[in-house]
């Protein structure tokens, strides 16, 4: 039933079918499902935006880092690279298409693991860091996600967020393009104006700290709130 939930989802009208007031898992799985095979060919000119969020998190030797909805992995390589071969790198890609495309990109790496579950029910061994968002819109119009993801990082974890924004009323045909740029990326148009702003109830000294392409993406910064309680701790984790 689900598989021709997914098909039929696939075929209705994607502009449209984003006016939905939340993000709609097994719509983002039907059409990651047909993204998958020419995603990464479409992300050229986001390229450099990725790079300057990774350099945000100001990754230390020995760091755990979530690469949140990793996508085909493009920036667990750098990621690895930059906590060394004593840290780690946890990709989170609920698409299991794109899951195995990060995989692939992963390479082997031993500090580096992907989980192809939703950011909604993921389970991590070890407590992050740092966790990077970069274009992951649906997620952060989700608190279940946002609450599960935040419960699994330490307090004062370093946060990065890049992705794709409206502009005010006076930038009408920049926000068209996004709209239709951004149509098979995302299955909720809610929060584009400010999509980083659900992330304040965990992160209240958040701040946008740049802007690109002409003003529809945008990177921000912060960290998390150090009077969370220690999830890892309750759950018996160990760091």
């Amino acid at each position: 039933m689900k598989g021709a939930r997914r098909a039929a989802l696939v075929a209705r009208p994607v502009l449209l079918d984003n006016f939905r007031s939340k993000p709609d898992r097994d719509a983002a799985l039907a059409r990651y499902a047909r993204l998958a095979a020419y995603y990464e060919s479409t992300t050229t000119r986001i390229r450099d935006v990725r790079q300057r969020a990774i350099d945000l998190l100001d990754l230390k030797s020995g760091e755990t880092v979530f690469d949140v909805a990793c996508g085909a992995g493009a920036t667990l390589g750098e990621l690895a690279r930059r906590v060394g071969p004593c840290g780690r790198v946890i990709g989170i890609e609920q698409s299991p298409e794109m899951a195995a495309l990060a995989c692939a990109a992963a390479d082997d790496k031993a500090n580096v693991q992907v989980l192809c579950d939703p950011a909604e029910s993921f389970s991590a061994a070890h407590p992050a860091d740092a966790v990077l968002f970069c274009y992951t819109h649906d997620v952060l119009q989700s608190p279940h996600a946002l609450s599960n993801l935040f419960s699994q990082a330490r307090p004062r974890a370093r946060i990065a967020v890049a992705g794709l924004c409206l502009l005010p009323w006076w930038g009408a045909a920049g926000n068209a393009w996004v709209i239709w740029r951004a149509r098979n990326y995302l299955t909720t148009w809610r929060g584009l104006r400010a999509p980083w702003s659900t992330l304040l109830l965990w992160c209240p000294d958040l701040r946008v700290v740049g802007r690109s392409h002409l003003g529809t993406s945008y990177l921000a910064a912060g960290t998390l709130r150090g009077d969370l309680p220690d999830a890892f701790a309750l759950r018996g984790h160990k760091a």
